[in-house]
């Protein structure tokens, strides 16, 4: 039983948020097609700054291999704790060559989704910004469960 909790809302600063996201393996990916809004979950390699996944022939490609306006989030939480973070990056994405292909990321992402997933799409940020919720819950017996994003 949890008699008492102070809660924190921080910022998180450019340098944790990479970390956080480079720790992570799923996020969702944000964009116009037909004139609606869609968010799909992907999985993703960070390379630099930079993220990149793979998809197929799709409306995903076919509205993000132009160089759309996009946005990323990724996120952890811990259920148990009531804690977590959230990042949100915004940029642009467009079609790359694929790994092994002169000038093209040396990258093993293996797409979590069925079928062929042969193109390859690169997000370039223009920004990046979090935040994390934090509890210092006080239990009975005097432990803390603090939620602290990793290093």
């Amino acid at each position: 039983m949890i008699t008492e909790a102070n809660i924190w809302v921080d910022e998180l600063g450019t340098d944790q948020c990479w970390r956080l996201v480079e720790r992570a393996a799923i996020g969702r990916l944000g964009f116009a097609a037909d004139g609606e809004q869609l968010i799909l979950p992907v999985n993703y390699a960070v390379d630099g700054h930079c993220i990149v996944v793979r998809t197929g022939r799709t409306v995903m490609l076919e509205a993000l291999g132009r160089g759309a306006t996009v946005a990323f989030e990724v996120d952890g939480a811990d259920a148990v704790s009531e804690t977590g973070w959230s990042v949100l990056i915004k940029g642009h994405a467009a079609e790359i060559d694929p790994p092994g292909t002169p000038g093209s990321p040396p990258l093993a992402l293996q797409p979590w989704a069925s079928g062929p997933r042969d193109h390859w799409l690169r997000i370039m940020p223009w920004s990046i910004s979090g935040r994390a919720i934090s509890r210092d819950h006080r239990l009975p017996h005097g432990h803390a469960v603090p939620y602290v994003p990793p290093d």
